[in-house]
């Protein structure tokens, strides 16, 4: 079986590490570096440690070959967690298949249209037909199976209310910051005694909010207007904290984001909404809902993000409505654990929910069910998965490469990492 991998993020690597070590037939594609998108937020550490963030595969081969790693214990950022990939591409075993800078332009079954045979597994018979763009121009490559790993940061959700982008948002989308800025780095001088204004209330917004509250203990004109769509807690916190979560870095984050509610330099408006967005003189003329115009330096604008449907376009895949995940079963699956824990789609449930509460995890489902599509040997892992809900894990996407090649390969046995993960 030929396996076209597609994103060299860190599910992405790892799906190309286990099929490889299974000897099976993989390419990876990357149309940037390896990491390229981890990379864009190299100066930002992740809430989870490195004990969950290498699978047990990638350690132990890293260890046979006698890598240096850095404590379980340890938080990495995302620069980190980027040469930790590299170091697995470098591995014997992915050697001359990992494709870096060569981008999938489109994914079809050869001569074979999308309306043809609905839900008909005989769809299978037809190979996947993939047009790539590498250095040396395009290319028609045919595979067996397909799995999309590209993840959501490069489709983040817009600031308008609603979801839609407000007036002036898509004409000045190139000035605002929907990735999270390095503050403290090369984007200082664009926050340091200046006013920012700062749209969402997930980890990204949070991330943002205490680098700018490290410069305001320095710089007293720094300020920040946050704009929040829901109202607080009923203990009157905006980051609704676990005392028994697992993740302590994610705790801590929180806390701290919490803390900054009363502080004098940050102006909070709850159950707002960004209404328009205007750039006069220089700096940006904002809109809210609640009748108030702001006027700033910087908008960030840390909504979330989506999926990029377009490599599906012409597979039979159908989104689901609410959270354009591909694979129904899980996004219900998503819903329910939502619903348990107390907290929204939008917002996931990273705040509440115990990891092994989540579906992938969930001792009597059969796990593998939730990746299964209409479209035969066609999966998608990783946050992408997901679609719009944000309680994604690295572990989950560990747990959700060994179910993908357990179904593409139809063996069950297959499994890389032992019964103990």
């Amino acid at each position: 079986m030929k396996i076209a991998i597609i994103g060299g993020g860190p599910i992405g690597i790892e799906a190309a590490l286990y099929g490889a070590s299974a000897g099976l037939d993989i390419t990876l594609f990357e149309r940037g570096r390896i990491g390229e998108n981890v990379r864009s937020w190299g100066y930002v550490h992740l809430f989870t440690e490195w004990a969950r963030d290498r699978s047990p595969l990638s350690l132990r081969l890293l260890q046979e070959r006698g890598d240096t790693l850095a404590p379980e214990d340890v938080c990495p950022s995302g620069d980190e967690l980027a040469t930790y990939l590299q170091r697995i591409v470098a591995l014997p075993v992915l050697q001359n298949r990992v494709l870096p800078q060569c981008e999938v332009e489109s994914i079809t079954r050869q001569g074979t249209l999308k309306s043809d045979g609905w839900n008909n597994p005989r769809r299978a018979e037809r190979p996947f037909r993939l047009v790539t763009r590498g250095i040396s121009g395009e290319r028609v490559r045919l595979f067996d199976a397909v799995i999309d790993a590209t993840g959501v940061y490069q489709s983040p959700n817009w600031a308008g209310n609603g979801g839609a982008p407000c007036p002036g948002e898509e004409r000045l989308r190139g000035l605002i910051d929907y990735a999270i800025p390095d503050v403290a780095g090369r984007d200082r001088n664009r926050f340091s005694n200046k006013h920012a204004l700062i749209v969402g209330a997930g980890h990204s917004a949070a991330s943002t909010l205490l680098a700018i509250n490290d410069l305001m203990a320095a710089t007293s004109k720094t300020r920040v207007t946050w704009i929040v769509r829901r109202d607080v807690a009923s203990t009157g916190e905006i980051y609704r904290l676990d005392p028994n979560d697992i993740s302590s870095g994610r705790r801590k984050l929180g806390e701290r984001a919490n803390a900054l509610i009363s502080h004098p330099q940050v102006d909070v408006r709850l159950k707002t909404t960004v209404e328009a967005i205007e750039k006069r003189a220089g700096r940006f003329q904002v809109q809210l809902s609640d009748g108030a115009s702001v006027e700033c330096d910087t908008i960030c604008a840390h909504t979330g993000f989506r999926p990029d449907e377009s490599l599906w376009r012409e597979l039979q895949i159908a989104p689901h409505p609410a959270t354009q995940a591909a694979s129904w079963s899980l996004a219900d699956h998503l819903n329910a654990a939502n619903r348990r824990a107390g907290v929204g789609l939008s917002t996931g449930y990273a705040e509440k929910l115990e990891e092994f509460q989540r579906p992938e995890n969930v001792s009597d489902l059969d796990s593998r069910s939730l990746l299964r599509l209409p479209e035969p040997n066609f999966v998608v892992l990783g946050i992408k998965s997901y679609g719009r809900d944000a309680g994604f894990l690295m572990q989950n996407g560990f747990r959700q490469v060994r179910d993908a090649f357990q179904l593409l390969t139809g063996d069950s046995e297959l499994d890389l990492y032992g019964a103990e993960f």
